[in-house]
């Protein structure tokens, strides 16, 4: 079986900067029928939009509704035309997500009053200009609440660059997002101190996903592949879904390089508040011990169980919203996951988990300004920095799996080693991922566009 492999002057290796920042790997092949291919490198489309609500009465106009300078919600619904036991309804529904009763001039909602007052649509957007909230009237009465998100557009990107003071300054002078070197620390910061062993000159490589809604960048995705060489070794961290379409990251060799208590349980946009002894409480406006890591991310983001354990609380209060509190296999630990927006199906007080299984969802509820995952650990009841754990490796990838593994593997190994030593953040599209193991592979030409001839193993 031969693949074609088609790429721009941007993947030159000479250790040239490219002459620009666009690049595209068009991958063709002719296709086996019992090929499942790897994780696929095509920008995808999701999220869930306006039109997935039930449909509003023909006569019923949606438009926006913008507070005004001293004025409450109550008084611009009343004179957008809303009838008062709506109005009460919708404060009170609304509170897990918005106090309704402070509100500020210019925020904005989308609002559809039809006849005799009756409210059949109330939108809002939340914190990260990637999720909303819809509250849609029942035909008894009352509303239903729709946690959704924009439709948002995933790209494969790659970046590359040398360190001078640090990953993220070097990162920002790439105008590359800096929550990759976040990142970047969660897969092989069990391998390279990031605090200590950093050098002048260390280099890095990184596949990722940039998330963009209506063409403009909003977060930062999933690192798929990364690469540090950091005092003349090189590290690779590959993303690779296991059991049950559970992500985890291992070396090429498919020993894993995450631990038996996950740092960052979810796939996060940034950190926005870190483990302190002392931060200003953005709600209760003064300093307190903030003893978890906020995980930026939006509303429906799944969160998974940091580790092998039992539920021990699955409830609501006041301050956490709805949240899960795990107690771990090794009997030392608990991990706590607050303001979900809702549990997964079957997660309840008892139930056995495995580290990687969806237990909920991102959400706001309780005490919170915006979509975030507080993750907390306890080791011997007292807290700790989930970021700083030191314990042994989870396992490796299963043996059912490594076939695969493998495939997805040389994929990345391509696309890593296909950069130059420098490149600010550009697009990389495969239109079919690469299978291994490879019998040979041949640069025919450096001309460009560069032809690669990869010749399968039989």
């Amino acid at each position: 079986m031969l693949f074609s492999v088609f790429a721009s002057s941007m993947f030159q290796t000479d250790g040239e900067t490219a002459p620009d920042h666009a690049a595209t790997l068009d991958v063709t092949a002719a296709r086996d029928s019992a090929y499942m291919p790897p994780e696929a490198m095509l920008p995808s489309v999701d999220g869930d939009s306006i039109a997935g609500l039930q449909a509003l009465p023909v006569t019923v106009i949606e438009d926006d509704l913008v507070i005004g300078r001293n004025e409450t919600f109550y008084e611009a619904m009343r004179l957008r035309g809303a009838g008062h036991t709506d109005i009460m309804s919708l404060v009170k529904v609304c509170k897990p997500y918005r106090n309704l009763s402070k509100v500020r001039r210019g925020l904005t909602f989308q609002v559809a009053v039809g006849e005799e007052g009756r409210v059949h649509r109330l939108r809002f957007d939340l914190e990260d200009a990637e999720s909303y909230i819809a509250f849609q009237r029942k035909p008894e009465g009352g509303y239903v609440v729709h946690e959704l998100t924009y439709p948002v557009e995933h790209r494969v990107c790659a970046v590359a660059g040398t360190v001078d003071n640090s990953v993220y300054e070097s990162l920002k002078g790439l105008d590359a997002p800096p929550a990759l070197a976040t990142k970047m620390n969660d897969i092989l910061g069990w391998e390279v101190d990031f605090r200590r062993d950093v050098r002048k000159g260390d280099s890095y490589r990184i596949i990722y996903e940039e998330i963009h809604r209506d063409g403009e960048f909003v977060r930062t995705g999933p690192i798929m592949a990364v690469e540090y060489t950091n005092k003349g070794v090189t590290h690779r961290g590959f993303r690779f879904e296991i059991e049950d379409n559970r992500p985890a990251y291992f070396d090429g060799t498919g020993h894993s390089l995450e631990k038996q208590l996950k740092r960052a349980p979810l796939e996060y946009s940034r950190i926005s508040s870190s483990y302190t002894h002392r931060r200003f409480h953005p709600v209760h406006k003064r300093y307190m011990p903030h003893w978890g890591v906020d995980y930026a991310a939006p509303v429906g983001t799944p969160v998974v169980a940091a580790g092998d354990g039992v539920v021990a609380e699955a409830r609501y209060n006041k301050n956490n919203g709805r949240y899960v509190k795990i107690k771990h296999n090794n009997q030392s630990y608990e991990t706590y996951y607050l303001h979900f927006s809702r549990y997964a199906k079957g997660i309840r007080k008892g139930v056995k988990v495995s580290q990687g299984q969806v237990i909920g969802y991102v959400g706001a509820s309780g005490v919170a300004t915006g979509p975030h995952l507080d993750y907390r650990v306890k080791k011997d009841g007292k807290w700790v920095n989930p970021r700083r754990l030191k314990l042994p490796a989870s396992a490796p990838v299963p043996d059912d799996r490594v076939a695969q593994f493998n495939n997805q593997v040389a994929l990345y190994s391509y696309c890593l080693s296909a950069q130059p030593l420098s490149c600010e953040p550009h697009q990389v599209v495969a239109t079919l991922p690469l299978q291994a193991p490879f019998e040979d592979a041949l640069a025919c030409t450096d001309t460009v566009p560069m032809l690669l001839s990869v010749r399968m193993a039989p």
